[in-house]
């Protein structure tokens, strides 16, 4: 059975930090603690945390840039950890299996196939389920269908019948699943 998530948290930079929303404030990222080894930060689905350097010293006030890389590189392991995992159901139904599935930052799309290989947009960690899917399954279509033909159509058609729909969803929010 297929987990289902909460609606992906949206997050943006403010003057004082990072502002995470879900249709309301519910946190800034207000909390650094000191000590650890590298940048790291934590969610406990209410609060980010973020650990800095045990080199830093708390009169060194960590700066917006540094809170926005933490919180993008938070979402970048997510999408690594998620987005592959969601490959196999689609790959049964093409007869295909083990397309390798590689979470990057890709400028202008949200997914692309080349050379075997469906790469994806860590952004797309930020949507709905059901717009990652569709992504996947139209890069996995072209495992099957080279160009965009009526024929690679009815691929993503019968993997995911309301694609229209969610590839409308993308061309109007797309832009909204930014950090």
């Amino acid at each position: 059975m297929e987990r289902e998530r909460p609606e992906p948290i949206q997050a943006h930079i403010t003057s004082q930090g990072i502002e995470v929303l879900n249709d309301e404030p519910v946190s800034i990222v207000d909390e650094v603690k000191y000590g650890a080894k590298f940048d790291e930060l934590s969610f406990d689905e209410q609060t980010f945390t973020l650990r800095v350097h045990s080199l830093d010293a708390e009169a060194d006030k960590v700066s917006v840039r540094r809170k926005r890389q933490a919180v993008v590189d938070w979402f970048f392991r997510r999408a690594e950890e998620e987005l592959p995992e969601r490959a196999s159901r689609f790959e049964s139904k093409l007869g295909t299996e083990d397309t390798p599935v590689e979470v990057g930052e890709i400028d202008g799309r949200w997914g692309e196939y080349d050379d075997g290989t469906v790469r994806l947009n860590w952004r797309l960690v930020r949507a709905p389920v059901r717009i990652q899917d569709y992504v996947l399954a139209h890069e996995l279509a072209h495992t099957v269908h080279e160009d965009h033909s009526d024929s690679f159509w009815n691929t993503v058609g019968a993997l995911v019948p309301d694609y229209e729909d969610r590839r409308d969803w993308l061309r109007v929010n797309g832009n909204t699943l930014t950090v």
